[in-house]
């Protein structure tokens, strides 16, 4: 079964997300707090702010959201991806199976790869 494609291009897609926000929210200070121009060597900016007029604000209060809501997406897709390598390390097959639970829990919340190998795991130990 093939996931989501906001499952399986998470990290490509928070990359995406935090460099438009970015974008977004300089844009936004350039439109609101400088309307009447900028110093010579960042008048460029002042000309990519122009075509959104009004919206500067809305692009000011926006920007930031998104970019800590993608900031949150990065840090949860590495804490749990960090967590099952942690929980995939162990050579034991009795500490596998006591995280079983957790562990494809985890390989379902990310990219298909994860899984591919949580099965590999259990195939080696034996288990189904």
């Amino acid at each position: 079964m093939t996931k989501s494609p906001l499952t399986e291009y998470r990290l490509e897609l928070c990359g995406l997300l935090c460099t438009l926000s970015i974008f977004l929210t300089i844009v936004g200070i350039v439109g609101v707090f400088y309307p009447d121009g900028l110093p010579g060597y960042l008048a460029a900016l002042e000309d990519l702010s122009a075509p959104f007029g009004e919206w500067a604000y809305w692009l000011l209060l926006i920007g930031p959201l998104v970019l800590l809501g993608s900031i949150w997406w990065l840090y949860d897709y590495i804490k749990k991806s960090r967590s099952l390598e942690r929980l995939m390390a162990t050579p034991s097959k009795a500490k596998f199976v006591r995280n079983l639970d957790e562990i494809e829990y985890l390989a379902w919340s990310l990219p298909q790869r994860f899984e591919t190998r949580v099965i590999e795991k259990k195939r080696k130990f034996n288990i189904k």
